[in-house]
């Protein structure tokens, strides 16, 4: 069963209010996901699952052929360069479009990493390409809104709330930075003005956007 790893969050957040700097692991098993975060900003990821490479990623979602990725695969390797460099050096990714998949990866490797099971670390920054540069409120609505598995966003609707919120003071600066569409954000207003999520669901919004929503502002304290 997914669940929500509270202790990867609360860090998270607590980086976020300090705009600190630290790489933030969470190690499970063989498994180990690290997120880089420079002054509240996430700038970055690890991991060594061979599903969250750019290529793999990106073969998932249709945008490079499969039969493709082993042979521009070597021929990075043999070049000593990096795959995403080698695919727009070959001509299947324009430089735009790779910054765009390393930063998806970013906020998918850190939804995955939030709803893992296991010892999360902080450990002091270091040197590394930055792929990303978001906000960590704002990169953890987009983690909440396509990466966290839905059970553990429906498992952490069902807790209650830790503390009072710390947020709510800009809620309105936080929801126009978050972009959402007229529809979210129509949503989004409801639920932090105290609506519950299943009462907005019975009013005939989509289930799951909705819950991805309202687990997403909890998470960010916009919500209770």
């Amino acid at each position: 069963m997914f669940a929500l790893n509270r202790i990867l969050l609360f860090s998270l957040l607590d980086l976020d209010r300090r705009r600190e700097s630290a790489l933030v692991a969470v190690q499970s098993g063989q498994a180990r996901r690290v997120v880089h975060v420079a002054a509240g900003q996430l700038v970055g990821s690890e991991s060594n699952l061979k599903s969250e490479r750019v290529g793999d990623m990106l073969v998932s979602e249709g945008l490079l052929d499969p039969v493709l990725l082993e042979p521009v695969a070597t021929e990075a390797a043999r070049k000593k360069v990096r795959l995403g460099d080698q695919m727009v050096l070959d001509g299947l990714l324009t430089a735009d479009e790779l910054a765009r998949a390393l930063e998806r990866q970013a906020v998918t490797r850190m939804g995955a990493a939030l709803s893992m099971r296991g010892l999360v670390t902080l450990e002091p920054p270091r040197t590394f390409p930055k792929t990303a540069d978001i906000p960590l409120r704002l990169a953890l609505v987009a983690a909440f809104r396509k990466g966290v598995p839905l059970a553990a966003i429906e498992d952490q609707l069902r807790q209650p709330a830790d503390g009072p919120g710390q947020l709510a003071g800009d809620a309105e600066q936080v929801l126009a930075a978050l972009e959402l569409g007229p529809a979210e954000l129509r949503i989004a207003r409801r639920l932090v003005a105290g609506e519950s999520a299943n009462v907005i669901i019975l009013s005939g919004a989509p289930r799951e956007p909705v819950l991805r929503l309202a687990g997403a502002l909890r998470a960010i304290d916009l919500v209770r």
